[in-house]
Protein backbone atom coordinates (compact mmCIF):
# COMPACT_ATOMS: atom_id res chain seq x y z
CA UNK A 1 0.00 0.00 0.00
CA UNK A 2 1.30 3.83 -0.90
CA UNK A 3 0.43 5.60 2.18
CA UNK A 4 1.01 9.98 2.37
CA UNK A 5 0.87 10.68 5.99
CA UNK A 6 0.43 14.39 6.86
CA UNK A 7 0.83 15.55 10.20
CA UNK A 8 0.84 18.66 11.97
CA UNK A 9 4.38 18.21 13.85
CA UNK A 10 7.22 16.21 12.81
CA UNK A 11 6.70 12.29 13.87
CA UNK A 12 10.22 11.09 15.64
CA UNK A 13 11.06 8.80 18.64
CA UNK A 14 11.54 8.91 21.15
CA UNK A 15 9.53 11.98 22.02
CA UNK A 16 6.75 12.78 24.22
CA UNK A 17 4.35 15.31 21.96
CA UNK A 18 1.44 13.26 21.14
CA UNK A 19 1.43 13.72 17.50
CA UNK A 20 4.89 13.44 17.14
CA UNK A 21 5.43 10.13 19.11
CA UNK A 22 1.88 8.36 17.24
CA UNK A 23 2.61 9.15 14.05
CA UNK A 24 6.16 8.07 15.14
CA UNK A 25 5.25 5.00 15.66
CA UNK A 26 3.00 4.26 13.27
CA UNK A 27 5.67 5.41 10.76
CA UNK A 28 8.15 2.67 12.28
CA UNK A 29 5.22 -0.32 12.32
CA UNK A 30 3.93 0.92 8.64
CA UNK A 31 7.11 1.44 6.83
CA UNK A 32 8.19 -2.65 7.78
CA UNK A 33 4.99 -3.12 5.01
CA UNK A 34 3.88 -0.34 2.80
CA UNK A 35 5.94 3.03 1.20
CA UNK A 36 5.08 6.41 3.20
CA UNK A 37 5.68 9.33 1.96
CA UNK A 38 5.66 11.83 4.70
CA UNK A 39 4.42 15.53 4.67
CA UNK A 40 4.88 17.51 7.78
CA UNK A 41 4.61 20.89 8.95
CA UNK A 42 7.23 21.62 11.50
CA UNK A 43 6.68 23.01 15.22
CA UNK A 44 9.34 24.80 16.81
CA UNK A 45 12.49 22.30 17.77
CA UNK A 46 11.20 19.42 15.03
CA UNK A 47 14.44 21.13 13.08
CA UNK A 48 16.80 19.05 15.10
CA UNK A 49 15.14 15.66 14.63
CA UNK A 50 14.20 15.80 10.80
CA UNK A 51 16.61 12.26 10.17
CA UNK A 52 14.81 10.37 12.41
CA UNK A 53 11.72 9.60 9.88
CA UNK A 54 14.17 9.09 6.80
CA UNK A 55 14.63 5.34 7.09
CA UNK A 56 11.15 4.66 7.40
CA UNK A 57 10.03 7.03 4.34
CA UNK A 58 10.41 7.07 0.39
CA UNK A 59 10.19 10.97 0.88
CA UNK A 60 10.35 13.81 3.63
CA UNK A 61 9.01 16.92 2.59
CA UNK A 62 8.31 20.06 5.73
CA UNK A 63 7.50 23.01 6.05
CA UNK A 64 8.30 25.12 8.90
CA UNK A 65 5.03 26.46 10.94
CA UNK A 66 5.58 29.96 11.02
CA UNK A 67 2.16 31.95 11.76
CA UNK A 68 3.42 35.54 11.86
CA UNK A 69 2.16 38.82 12.61
CA UNK A 70 -0.43 39.32 14.82
CA UNK A 71 -2.84 40.22 11.58
CA UNK A 72 -1.44 36.88 9.98
CA UNK A 73 -2.45 34.87 13.26
CA UNK A 74 -6.12 36.30 13.49
CA UNK A 75 -6.99 35.64 9.43
CA UNK A 76 -5.87 32.18 10.44
CA UNK A 77 -8.10 31.63 13.60
CA UNK A 78 -11.20 33.28 11.72
CA UNK A 79 -10.54 31.38 8.66
CA UNK A 80 -10.49 28.01 10.58
CA UNK A 81 -13.66 29.57 12.76
CA UNK A 82 -15.97 30.84 9.40
CA UNK A 83 -14.87 27.99 6.81
CA UNK A 84 -13.21 25.12 8.74
CA UNK A 85 -9.63 26.10 6.92
CA UNK A 86 -7.09 27.53 8.38
CA UNK A 87 -4.50 29.47 6.07
CA UNK A 88 -1.32 29.11 6.93
CA UNK A 89 0.33 25.90 5.15
CA UNK A 90 -2.66 25.61 3.39
CA UNK A 91 -1.91 26.91 -0.16
CA UNK A 92 1.67 24.89 0.20
CA UNK A 93 -0.08 21.41 1.50
CA UNK A 94 -2.79 22.05 -1.31
CA UNK A 95 -0.22 22.18 -4.17
CA UNK A 96 1.75 19.07 -2.74
CA UNK A 97 -1.68 17.58 -2.43
CA UNK A 98 -3.01 17.74 -5.93
CA UNK A 99 -0.22 17.25 -7.50
CA UNK A 100 0.53 13.84 -5.82
CA UNK A 101 -2.78 12.90 -6.18
CA UNK A 102 -2.57 13.18 -9.92
CA UNK A 103 0.47 11.54 -10.36
CA UNK A 104 -1.11 8.64 -8.85
CA UNK A 105 0.98 8.02 -5.92
CA UNK A 106 -0.52 7.24 -3.11
CA UNK A 107 -3.49 5.05 -2.22
CA UNK A 108 -4.76 6.40 0.70
CA UNK A 109 -3.93 9.55 3.05
CA UNK A 110 -3.47 9.70 6.62
CA UNK A 111 -3.53 12.56 8.12
CA UNK A 112 -2.35 13.53 11.91
CA UNK A 113 -4.30 16.06 13.56
CA UNK A 114 -7.56 18.49 13.50
CA UNK A 115 -5.02 21.28 12.36
CA UNK A 116 -3.45 19.39 9.09
CA UNK A 117 -7.27 18.23 8.31
CA UNK A 118 -8.62 21.77 7.93
CA UNK A 119 -5.90 22.32 5.31
CA UNK A 120 -6.99 19.50 3.06
CA UNK A 121 -8.86 20.81 0.28
CA UNK A 122 -12.25 18.65 0.45
CA UNK A 123 -12.59 17.84 -2.79
CA UNK A 124 -9.60 16.08 -3.07
CA UNK A 125 -10.35 12.73 -5.30
CA UNK A 126 -8.72 9.89 -2.43
CA UNK A 127 -9.08 8.29 0.84
CA UNK A 128 -8.56 10.24 3.51
CA UNK A 129 -8.27 8.83 7.65
CA UNK A 130 -7.68 11.33 10.08
CA UNK A 131 -5.89 10.44 13.41
CA UNK A 132 -7.61 12.98 15.86
CA UNK A 133 -6.44 11.20 18.88
CA UNK A 134 -8.75 12.59 21.21
CA UNK A 135 -12.09 15.22 20.90
CA UNK A 136 -11.15 18.68 21.00
CA UNK A 137 -14.46 19.56 22.49
CA UNK A 138 -14.41 17.11 25.83
CA UNK A 139 -10.83 18.14 26.09
CA UNK A 140 -11.39 21.89 26.26
CA UNK A 141 -14.51 21.05 28.82
CA UNK A 142 -11.56 19.16 31.05
CA UNK A 143 -9.25 21.90 30.52
CA UNK A 144 -11.40 24.10 32.48
CA UNK A 145 -11.78 22.46 35.30
CA UNK A 146 -8.31 22.33 35.87
CA UNK A 147 -6.69 25.65 34.33
CA UNK A 148 -3.25 26.42 35.99
CA UNK A 149 -3.48 30.82 35.26
CA UNK A 150 -6.29 32.91 33.82
CA UNK A 151 -4.35 32.73 30.43
CA UNK A 152 -4.74 29.28 30.07
CA UNK A 153 -8.69 30.10 31.07
CA UNK A 154 -9.34 32.36 28.32
CA UNK A 155 -7.66 30.45 26.07
CA UNK A 156 -10.02 27.15 26.65
CA UNK A 157 -13.02 29.99 26.95
CA UNK A 158 -12.21 30.78 23.59
CA UNK A 159 -12.21 27.09 22.29
CA UNK A 160 -15.35 26.09 24.30
CA UNK A 161 -16.59 28.09 21.29
CA UNK A 162 -14.23 27.72 18.27
CA UNK A 163 -13.63 24.06 18.53
CA UNK A 164 -17.69 22.31 18.25
CA UNK A 165 -17.80 24.72 14.84
CA UNK A 166 -14.25 23.56 13.34
CA UNK A 167 -15.25 20.05 14.07
CA UNK A 168 -18.91 20.33 12.50
CA UNK A 169 -17.25 21.95 9.41
CA UNK A 170 -13.92 19.37 9.05
CA UNK A 171 -14.90 16.12 10.26
CA UNK A 172 -17.46 15.48 7.42
CA UNK A 173 -14.36 15.49 4.53
CA UNK A 174 -13.29 12.79 5.85
CA UNK A 175 -13.93 9.06 4.77
CA UNK A 176 -13.25 8.16 7.96
CA UNK A 177 -12.03 9.84 11.60
CA UNK A 178 -10.27 8.24 14.58
CA UNK A 179 -9.99 8.68 18.62
CA UNK A 180 -8.43 6.92 21.15
CA UNK A 181 -10.85 5.91 23.84
CA UNK A 182 -14.30 5.15 24.00
CA UNK A 183 -15.23 8.71 25.73
CA UNK A 184 -14.47 10.80 23.03
CA UNK A 185 -16.14 8.54 20.92
CA UNK A 186 -19.39 9.61 22.14
CA UNK A 187 -18.53 13.75 22.40
CA UNK A 188 -17.14 13.62 18.44
CA UNK A 189 -20.47 11.42 17.53
CA UNK A 190 -22.72 13.56 19.36
CA UNK A 191 -21.03 17.18 18.15
CA UNK A 192 -20.64 15.46 14.42
CA UNK A 193 -23.42 13.31 13.82
CA UNK A 194 -22.75 13.35 9.62
CA UNK A 195 -19.05 12.36 10.25
CA UNK A 196 -18.03 8.43 10.16
CA UNK A 197 -15.51 7.90 13.52
CA UNK A 198 -13.48 4.33 14.55
CA UNK A 199 -12.56 3.82 17.83
CA UNK A 200 -8.32 2.57 17.15
CA UNK A 201 -6.37 2.61 20.55
CA UNK A 202 -3.17 4.43 21.69
CA UNK A 203 -0.26 1.85 21.81
CA UNK A 204 3.34 1.37 23.36
CA UNK A 205 6.67 0.48 22.85
CA UNK A 206 6.90 -2.60 24.41
CA UNK A 207 10.60 -3.51 23.20
CA UNK A 208 11.27 0.18 25.14
CA UNK A 209 9.50 0.19 27.97
CA UNK A 210 10.66 -2.61 29.50
CA UNK A 211 11.56 -3.68 32.95
CA UNK A 212 14.72 -2.56 33.77
CA UNK A 213 17.38 -4.66 36.08
CA UNK A 214 18.00 -1.40 38.83
CA UNK A 215 17.29 -1.58 42.44
CA UNK A 216 13.87 -0.77 43.93
CA UNK A 217 13.99 2.09 46.25
CA UNK A 218 11.90 0.97 49.23
CA UNK A 219 8.86 2.56 50.20
CA UNK A 220 8.71 4.50 47.11
CA UNK A 221 6.80 5.84 44.76
CA UNK A 222 6.94 7.34 41.58
CA UNK A 223 4.74 9.50 39.01
CA UNK A 224 5.99 10.87 35.40
CA UNK A 225 4.33 12.46 32.72
CA UNK A 226 4.83 16.28 31.52
CA UNK A 227 5.00 18.58 34.21
CA UNK A 228 4.03 21.67 32.43
CA UNK A 229 1.09 20.41 31.39
CA UNK A 230 -2.48 21.23 33.74
CA UNK A 231 -4.30 17.94 34.02
CA UNK A 232 -0.40 16.21 35.18
CA UNK A 233 0.35 19.46 37.51
CA UNK A 234 -3.10 19.07 39.47
CA UNK A 235 -2.56 15.59 40.33
CA UNK A 236 0.86 16.02 41.33
CA UNK A 237 -0.55 18.71 43.62
CA UNK A 238 -3.27 16.53 44.38
CA UNK A 239 -0.97 13.22 45.40
CA UNK A 240 1.63 15.67 47.34
CA UNK A 241 -1.38 18.18 49.12
CA UNK A 242 -4.11 14.95 49.75
CA UNK A 243 -3.18 11.46 49.39
CA UNK A 244 1.07 11.58 50.16
CA UNK A 245 0.53 12.54 53.90
CA UNK A 246 -1.96 9.95 54.47
CA UNK A 247 0.36 7.31 53.29
CA UNK A 248 2.99 8.94 55.46
CA UNK A 249 0.87 7.75 58.15
CA UNK A 250 1.77 4.53 57.81
CA UNK A 251 4.74 4.27 56.04
CA UNK A 252 7.02 6.89 57.46
CA UNK A 253 9.72 6.19 54.97
CA UNK A 254 7.60 6.52 52.27
CA UNK A 255 9.12 8.76 49.09
CA UNK A 256 7.20 10.24 46.37
CA UNK A 257 9.33 10.80 43.22
CA UNK A 258 7.97 13.08 40.30
CA UNK A 259 9.74 12.51 36.68
CA UNK A 260 9.44 14.68 33.58
CA UNK A 261 10.04 17.15 31.58
CA UNK A 262 9.54 21.10 32.19
CA UNK A 263 8.09 21.12 35.54
CA UNK A 264 5.95 24.08 36.23
CA UNK A 265 7.03 26.18 39.18
CA UNK A 266 4.25 24.78 41.48
CA UNK A 267 5.73 20.99 40.63
CA UNK A 268 9.01 22.45 41.22
CA UNK A 269 8.20 23.48 44.49
CA UNK A 270 7.17 19.89 45.75
CA UNK A 271 10.59 18.97 46.20
CA UNK A 272 11.09 21.07 49.05
CA UNK A 273 9.14 19.10 51.26
CA UNK A 274 10.78 16.00 53.12
CA UNK A 275 10.30 13.22 51.10
CA UNK A 276 9.13 14.56 47.64
CA UNK A 277 11.84 14.58 44.85
CA UNK A 278 12.15 15.74 41.17
CA UNK A 279 13.95 14.53 38.44
CA UNK A 280 13.28 16.62 35.18
CA UNK A 281 13.83 16.77 31.90
CA UNK A 282 16.13 13.41 31.73
CA UNK A 283 17.58 11.44 29.10
CA UNK A 284 16.09 8.21 30.13
CA UNK A 285 13.34 8.16 32.48
CA UNK A 286 12.62 4.07 32.63
CA UNK A 287 15.20 3.55 35.30
CA UNK A 288 13.88 6.49 37.65
CA UNK A 289 10.52 4.88 37.38
CA UNK A 290 11.39 1.43 37.87
CA UNK A 291 13.26 1.94 40.72
CA UNK A 292 10.04 2.74 42.16
CA UNK A 293 7.72 0.28 44.05
CA UNK A 294 4.65 1.90 43.20
CA UNK A 295 3.74 3.55 40.11
CA UNK A 296 0.97 6.35 41.02
CA UNK A 297 -1.11 8.13 38.72
CA UNK A 298 -3.57 10.57 40.32
CA UNK A 299 -4.91 11.92 37.25
CA UNK A 300 -8.63 13.06 37.17
CA UNK A 301 -8.58 15.44 34.41
CA UNK A 302 -7.80 15.53 30.41
CA UNK A 303 -9.19 13.30 27.57
CA UNK A 304 -8.07 10.11 25.41
CA UNK A 305 -5.80 7.27 26.59
CA UNK A 306 -3.02 7.90 28.84
CA UNK A 307 -0.32 6.58 27.26
CA UNK A 308 1.93 7.19 31.11
CA UNK A 309 -0.46 4.48 32.14
CA UNK A 310 0.51 2.32 29.04
CA UNK A 311 3.91 2.64 29.68
CA UNK A 312 4.26 2.12 33.50
CA UNK A 313 2.44 -1.33 32.18
CA UNK A 314 4.71 -2.31 29.86
CA UNK A 315 7.81 -1.50 32.48
CA UNK A 316 5.74 -4.12 35.36
CA UNK A 317 4.86 -1.52 37.64
CA UNK A 318 1.86 -1.92 40.04
CA UNK A 319 -0.09 1.05 39.74
CA UNK A 320 -2.70 2.52 41.57
CA UNK A 321 -4.73 5.67 39.74
CA UNK A 322 -8.36 7.20 39.87
CA UNK A 323 -10.88 6.04 37.89
CA UNK A 324 -12.01 7.16 35.47
CA UNK A 325 -9.75 9.77 35.03
CA UNK A 326 -6.49 7.58 35.00
CA UNK A 327 -8.21 4.92 33.33
CA UNK A 328 -10.31 5.66 30.48
CA UNK A 329 -9.63 3.85 26.87
CA UNK A 330 -7.72 1.14 28.66
CA UNK A 331 -9.34 -1.97 28.51
CA UNK A 332 -8.40 -3.39 31.97
CA UNK A 333 -9.84 -5.51 35.10
CA UNK A 334 -9.46 -3.70 38.61
CA UNK A 335 -7.69 -5.61 40.84
CA UNK A 336 -5.75 -7.63 38.24
CA UNK A 337 -3.90 -5.15 35.90
CA UNK A 338 -3.76 -2.48 38.23
CA UNK A 339 -6.14 -0.91 41.42
CA UNK A 340 -8.27 1.98 41.06
CA UNK A 341 -10.38 4.26 43.67
CA UNK A 342 -12.14 7.49 43.31
CA UNK A 343 -10.68 9.37 46.68
CA UNK A 344 -7.63 9.86 48.45
CA UNK A 345 -8.19 8.01 51.35
CA UNK A 346 -9.01 5.08 49.15
CA UNK A 347 -5.58 5.48 46.94
CA UNK A 348 -3.77 5.82 50.17
CA UNK A 349 -5.17 2.41 51.27
CA UNK A 350 -4.24 0.75 47.96
CA UNK A 351 -1.00 2.07 47.87
CA UNK A 352 0.18 1.05 51.50
CA UNK A 353 -1.58 -2.18 50.52
CA UNK A 354 0.80 -2.75 47.50
CA UNK A 355 3.92 -1.56 49.68
CA UNK A 356 3.30 -4.35 52.60
CA UNK A 357 2.56 -6.98 49.84
CA UNK A 358 4.95 -7.26 47.38
CA UNK A 359 4.08 -10.75 46.04
CA UNK A 360 0.28 -9.43 45.23
CA UNK A 361 2.36 -5.50 43.50
CA UNK A 362 4.01 -8.12 41.67
CA UNK A 363 1.21 -10.16 40.33
CA UNK A 364 -0.58 -7.30 39.64
CA UNK A 365 2.50 -5.88 37.49
CA UNK A 366 2.77 -9.08 35.30
CA UNK A 367 -0.79 -9.14 34.57
CA UNK A 368 -0.29 -5.48 33.27
CA UNK A 369 2.59 -6.38 31.05
CA UNK A 370 0.79 -9.14 29.72
CA UNK A 371 -2.62 -6.82 28.81
CA UNK A 372 -0.01 -4.40 27.16
CA UNK A 373 1.94 -7.26 24.89
CA UNK A 374 -1.45 -8.39 24.08
CA UNK A 375 -3.61 -5.31 23.26
CA UNK A 376 -1.36 -2.24 23.33
CA UNK A 377 1.23 -2.41 21.18
CA UNK A 378 2.15 -0.68 17.78
CA UNK A 379 1.74 -3.10 15.99
CA UNK A 380 -1.37 -3.69 17.28
CA UNK A 381 -2.66 -0.46 16.47
CA UNK A 382 -0.88 -0.50 12.71
CA UNK A 383 -2.89 -2.95 12.05
CA UNK A 384 -5.91 -1.62 12.99
CA UNK A 385 -5.12 1.22 10.42
CA UNK A 386 -3.89 -1.08 7.82
CA UNK A 387 -7.51 -2.85 8.15
CA UNK A 388 -9.38 0.97 7.93
CA UNK A 389 -7.26 1.82 5.28
CA UNK A 390 -8.33 -1.38 2.70
CA UNK A 391 -12.23 -0.40 4.21
CA UNK A 392 -11.75 3.23 3.09
CA UNK A 393 -9.78 2.92 0.20
CA UNK A 394 -12.84 0.01 -0.95
CA UNK A 395 -15.75 2.65 0.16
CA UNK A 396 -13.93 5.68 -1.96
CA UNK A 397 -13.24 3.62 -5.03
CA UNK A 398 -17.04 1.82 -4.81
CA UNK A 399 -18.60 5.61 -4.65
CA UNK A 400 -16.43 6.66 -7.54
CA UNK A 401 -18.17 4.24 -9.81
CA UNK A 402 -20.76 3.50 -8.65
CA UNK A 403 -21.33 0.66 -11.90
CA UNK A 404 -18.95 -1.49 -9.93
CA UNK A 405 -20.56 -1.06 -6.48
CA UNK A 406 -23.79 -2.34 -7.90
CA UNK A 407 -22.44 -5.29 -9.52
Amino acid sequence: MRIGLISQALPYLPSRGGFRLYGGNLLRCLSRRHTIDLISLLEAGDEEHLEWPRPYCASVTTLPLNHGTVATRFANVLAAHLYGKPRVGRAWLAGILRSGVKEGKWDVLHIEGAYAGGLIPPQLPIAKVLSLHDSWTLRVEEMLKCCQSQKERLYYTFLKYHEPRYERLVYPRFERCTVVAGPDVEEVRKIVPNAKFDLIPYGTDTEYFHPMEVPKQENSLVFHSHLGYAPNIEAALEFANDIFPLILREVPTATFHLVGANPDPKIQALASRPGIRLSANLPDLRPAVCSAQVYVCPIRHGTGLKSKVLEAMAMRMPIVGYHPGSTVGIDCVYGTHLLATETPQEFAAHVVDLLRHPARAGQIAQAARQLVENKYSWETCASAYEKLYQQVIEEFRGRANPLKQAA
